[in-house]
């Protein structure tokens, strides 16, 4: 009977988990998202798996280790681009009693390369299912929407049919989108292209130096700049909301 009952305690707490995600737009990572990423992956007992995949160097990844050890995360382990089968099964049991993932920029395509070639899509998904504090920057948060933009696109002309997308890992709802970098790269035509011709619902534009914090579907604007939020109106209408620093709203 006792045993019984810690399976549906177990399964209720896995159910209504509360998921917590962390995006930031590229650039520099505002400290207090970086702090906030800390004290919901359980602060001072926190153990935060650092993917450098999307780049060959390991230099940012070791510049977010250094952030997180400031912000009092108790272990931080950077997870390296070559892995034995060996390493995958050390990095499966990482997973297991991790309490916070984030990925570091670069290229999402490699990213995501990495995430299929060792069959961690599911993995990563249900952890961020069971509350795991996930997060990412520029192509890290790139991959959390599914679709996922490639990075090819013409920004000449606002034509959704022009924009690149693949398989992102799809922690974000369903047909929304991400974009990052977003103002200071001047992307206002990519995915203004793809929410007109319905390719997606909502799109999230993340500007750099500057996060989004998701807790379930309340959002949080955390940096100096700002998030824009994109919907269709009408057939060749947008709506275009500006969310400023300190703004919640919901997704």
């Amino acid at each position: 009977m006792k045993f019984i009952f810690l399976i549906a305690l177990i399964i209720s707490t896995n159910l209504f988990a509360k998921t917590k995600l962390l995006l930031i737009g590229g650039g520099s990572r505002p400290e207090q998202a970086m702090k906030e990423f800390v004290q919901l992956a359980k602060g001072n007992e926190s153990y935060i798996l650092v993917i450098p995949w999307a780049s060959e160097s390991l230099e940012s990844a070791e510049k977010i280790k250094l952030e997180f050890a400031s912000h009092g995360a108790k272990k931080i382990d950077i997870i390296p681009h070559d892995l034995s089968f060996e390493d995958l099964n050390q990095l499966q049991l990482k997973l297991k009693s991790c309490t916070g993932i984030f990925f570091t920029g670069g290229n999402q395509n490699n990213l995501m390369a990495s995430i299929k070639k060792f069959n961690l899509t599911e993995t990563f998904r249900a952890k961020f299912r069971q509350g795991t504090m996930i997060g990412g920057t520029s192509a890290g948060t790139a991959i959390m929407s599914d679709p996922m933009l490639s990075g090819e696109a013409n920004l000449a002309v606002i034509d959704g049919a022009q924009v690149g997308l693949t398989q992102g890992l799809g922690l974000l709802p369903p047909k929304i989108i991400v974009d990052q970098h977003f103002i200071v790269r001047g992307r206002f035509n990519r995915l203004a292209g793809l929410i007109l011709d319905g390719k997606g619902e909502l799109g999230l534009a993340i500007d750099e130096n500057t996060s989004l914090l998701l807790i379930d579907n309340k959002a949080r604007v955390i940096g100096p700049s700002q998030v824009l939020i994109f919907t269709k109106s009408d057939k060749n209408s947008l709506n275009v909301r500006v969310q400023v620093p300190g703004t919640e709203f919901q997704i």
